[in-house]
């Protein structure tokens, strides 16, 4: 269910009173609830008559509508609506007599988490049956849509069943011969098939089970017509559902019978690997599912991309990179002795489909491919390129719905990889998060910041930002940081809160709270201090909005403070994602004399391109960088070092102040102040704080 759908609810009781405690428990479950009450048998039966209801919550001691005469209600009006009983106190007999009589479940009244799981349980399996139904209807529609395809189709088209024709279109009927296709039906298949052929098609004339469906057959074969006259033929065979029974579809496709008999050249060859063609893909996928399905043993999908490709194409240009990619794709079909099936979805996902393959295996051969790749030299047109790959694998079985969603879980990996990784180069199996509870790790950040929200129970610190060089602006800078009050238990508030909170879809909410909170604090300050200015975070939901500046200036307005007191910062991953946005959002702060800067920079592919387009007065580098500059692996402290002169070098003329977060010692400062940093920020310095009271004039 969609949070912002309506959850409509039918309830069964004495009194509104107890009605509208059970929707003020759903409603604090982020439920948009709208609910009628039936108070007597005249009542309910109305009511169920009205729409098809979500959901039905009885006591079940009401003596006015007995629980028997509910379930009656319901299946008189022929409707499908999961009934939850509420008991006033635990009875196990009374538990089993209303799961007799059909509840999806007896709950204890006060028990409110009990229920709201319950209802969350009920509305997922309703929901599943509704689609299943609609799913049903639009499969008789589209049989039906696939019917007259086949009755018009110019590839001679044919069922079997049992070895004997029940359907075949006209084309089918002409090509062997029959007057018309009524002549067709009952008839053996095995009769128009060549006495050289039968052997192969052998297997498919036994009465076939929908749990085990059969692989898909090409081949070029000779056929039989009426006139004993052997004709090749280019045979498809596919298992299908027709009339919801299990049959073959016989297609005899001359397309395929010309590519067959062509002379291919190895230029040919190369091009159907390298081209890009996601429906082929796409059946290559599927076909592994259903292999996978049949066979008990799970195919293996790798996602092979290279790294660093849209670097590569702004490089050398979409045709040099184009023959990059298709060097690429041939050298991995080569390191293989054997057909493969394989394919290009896009100029950059290359997906190899390996049958009957342990998780074991697959790992260790994606890492092989990783390793020969990396080692070798790609000459084209008289230059070298040496390249890397991430590679995302994920089995394809029984539980993968969907050949997008197969190809979804291998981008995941690949993304995985590369955050543990930022420059790839290696493959990684797709696991799925078995600790997950019925709701997902997004809804549950959302509804925790709607509680927060209402109680009041989010809180700001904040944290110096001080001058490493001489000459700085004179300014006192804090950072703004997002934090959860004390007194809220920690077994309330999701993994990882703050950080999802700013993928999430209240995060432009939470960011107008923290903006109100902040300028009423930088009012105060100010009388004291008036060189204070706030950086304060925000996510790209608020960026991205269109009304997020006319707020602000609103709320600016309103405090009588002017926008150059705030400065305002975002995620590189957030501004390369919303890059026309961002700095949109730029230029409307210069105009009105505001400052902006960019967080967790540094690790994208190019950084400094960024600021190209996105005109920001700092920028603070990822907290990755720093701790390489720290590592007490001394090959690690190097290459750090090296990355961190690459950024520093960047910004020599550009006007830009970087700063340097987490800085935990003393140690790291000497780097930064060799380096040109201009900013630090760090435990070292000071601790985030509830006020603004840093003394400035001591220095880091």
């Amino acid at each position: 269910m969609r949070s912002d759908e309506p959850l409509h609810i039918l309830i069964v009781d004495k009194s509104n009173d107890e009605a509208n405690r059970f929707i003020s428990i759903l409603r604090s479950a982020d439920f948009v609830v709208e609910a009628k009450l039936a108070t007597n048998e005249e009542q309910l039966q109305k009511t169920i008559s009205m729409r098809n209801w979500d959901l039905l919550l009885a006591a079940q001691d009401y003596s006015k509508i007995p629980t028997q005469n509910i379930f009656q209600r319901i299946r008189r009006a022929e409707r499908d609506l999961p009934v939850i009983l509420i008991s006033q106190e635990y009875n196990p007999k009374k538990v089993i007599e209303g799961m007799r009589l059909g509840a999806v479940d007896v709950v204890v009244e006060d028990q409110d988490q009990h229920l709201i799981k319950v209802v969350q349980r009920s509305l997922r399996s309703v929901y599943e049956r509704r689609q299943s139904r609609e799913w049903e209807r639009k499969l008789s529609v589209a049989e039906k849509r696939a019917q007259h395809l086949m009755d018009i189709s110019r590839f001679p088209i044919a069922i079997i069943k049992e070895g004997v024709y029940v359907y075949g279109n006209d084309a089918c009927a002409s090509i062997f011969g029959f007057g018309d296709t009524e002549e067709m039906l009952c008839m053996p298949v095995i009769d128009n098939i060549g006495a050289r052929d039968r052997e192969k098609l052998k297997a498919y004339m036994v009465p076939l089970q929908s749990s085990d469906e059969l692989m898909p057959f090409e081949a070029v074969i000779k056929t039989v017509d009426a006139d004993g006259k052997e004709s090749d033929a280019f045979l498809e065979i596919h298992q299908i559902q027709y009339d919801a029974e299990p049959a073959l579809q016989f297609t005899i496709n001359k397309d395929k019978l010309f590519d067959a008999n062509m002379d291919h050249s190895e230029q040919q060859k190369t091009t159907e690997y390298s081209a890009i063609q996601p429906h082929l893909v796409y059946e290559l996928i599927s076909r592994g599912i259903s292999r996978s399905v049949q066979s008990g043993q799970d195919c293996m999908l790798l996602n092979i991309q290279a790294d660093r490709f849209i670097q590569l194409k702004e490089d050398l240009g979409i045709a040099k990179a184009e023959k990059v990619a298709h060097s690429l794709v041939m050298f991995i079909v080569q390191l293989f002795d054997h057909n493969l099936d394989c394919g290009r979805v896009s100029e950059n996902c290359f997906v190899i489909v390996l049958p009957d393959t342990a998780e074991e295996k697959a790992v260790e051969l994606a890492a092989d491919i990783c390793q020969q790749i990396e080692q070798q030299v790609f000459d084209i047109d008289d230059e070298t390129f040496s390249l890397t790959t991430s590679i995302g694998i994920t089995g394809l079985n029984e539980n993968v719905p969907s050949v997008e969603r197969g190809l979804e879980r291998s981008e995941e990996a690949i993304s995985q990889l590369r955050e543990d990784n930022s420059l790839g180069n290696g493959a990684k199996f797709y696991i799925p998060d078995i600790h997950s509870d019925d709701i997902s790790k997004a809804e549950a950040v959302v509804i925790t910041a709607k509680n927060l929200l209402s109680k009041g129970a989010f809180s700001i610190r904040y944290q110096p930002i001080v001058a490493l060089i001489d000459g700085g602006s004179g300014k006192e800078y804090y950072e703004v940081i997002l934090g959860v009050k004390k007194d809220v238990p920690v077994s309330e508030i999701p993994e990882d809160f703050i950080a999802n909170l700013f993928k999430s879809e209240i995060a432009a909410e939470v960011d107008r709270w923290v903006i109100g909170q902040a300028l009423s604090s930088l009012t105060e300050k100010l009388k004291t201090n008036p060189e204070t200015q706030l950086f304060i975070n925000i996510s790209a939901q608020s960026f991205a909005d269109s009304e997020f500046l006319p707020w602000l200036q609103k709320a600016l307005s309103i405090s009588k403070l002017a926008p150059n007191a705030l400065i305002f910062q975002f995620r590189e991953i957030d501004a390369v994602r919303y890059l026309n946005q961002a700095a949109a959002l730029c230029e409307e702060m210069k105009k009105a004399q505001g400052q902006v800067g960019i967080s967790n920079f540094g690790l994208a592919i190019n950084p400094l391109k960024t600021l190209e387009r996105i005109k920001a007065d700092f920028v603070k580098v990822d907290r990755v960088i720093v701790e390489k500059l720290t590592n007490a692996d001394q090959g690690k402290a190097a290459q750090g070092k090296e990355e961190f002169q690459s950024i520093m070098g960047g910004m020599t003329g550009t006007g830009v102040d970087v700063i340097v977060p987490f800085v935990e010692t003393a140690t790291i400062i000497p780097i930064l102040w060799q380096q040109g940093v201009q900013y630090i920020q760090g435990h070292y310095i000071n601790e985030p704080s509830f006020t603004m009271d840093y003394d400035f004039s001591e220095g880091p």
